[in-house]
């Protein structure tokens, strides 16, 4: 249990990375299935709905998320549910054994509007660290496309951000007017990934 709970009608920044700092996506498959997860267990068994997810991207090793907990231990149970799935999954697939992930996914509260669309930058940034050879727009496995209006992910269900904007290009020139490195804002709230 962690040392202070999760809230509902809170949001959280979540960040998980493989075991070891090692690559937890081989292929395209792989990132497909950590994506159906994230869609599939936003509600529990029953129906009810535990997370709403505003913001994702996948990288190599690790994935970020922004969470809206909605039902009691909702952020937990929900990170639970993907992660053993995409566990299992990918250690049957590959003949894997041992942990692919890190023992525990790490959380912050965002507590605060101006926090929370700086992170949706931060997120929506973090491909650029692959050199990519297309836009960042093109990046398949973020919530970016969907903030631009060039794609609909079902994933996304927690939609506050993209309405804080009156349209893709306003949020085009907000992510154009940012480099996440400089801001004092996000600096004091991200996770160190280097360690």
């Amino acid at each position: 249990m962690r040392k202070e709970p999760l809230v509902n009608g809170e949001r959280y920044h979540v960040f998980h990375r493989g075991a070891f700092k090692s690559l937890i996506f081989l292929d395209d498959e792989d990132r497909e299935k950590l994506l159906h997860n994230l869609y599939r267990y936003q509600c529990n068994k029953s129906g009810q709905r535990l997370v709403k997810v505003a913001v994702y991207v996948l990288m190599g090793n690790h994935f970020h998320l922004t969470l809206l907990q909605i039902g009691d231990e909702g952020a937990s149970k929900y990170m639970h549910r993907v992660c053993t799935s995409y566990a299992m999954y990918f250690n049957s697939k590959y003949n894997k054994p041992g942990c692919l992930l890190s023992s525990r996914f790490q959380v912050k509260h965002i507590d605060n509007d101006e926090y929370f669309l700086h992170l949706t930058r931060y997120i929506h940034q973090n491909p650029l660290s692959l050199q990519l050879k297309q836009p960042l727009e093109a990046y398949r496995w973020s919530s970016y496309p969907t903030y631009l209006n060039l794609a609909d992910s079902p994933i996304i269900t927690d939609r506050l951000a993209i309405d804080m904007f009156a349209n893709s290009r306003e949020y085009l020139a907000f992510m154009n007017a940012w480099q996440p490195i400089n801001n004092p804002i996000i600096k004091q709230y991200m996770f160190d990934e280097d360690n």
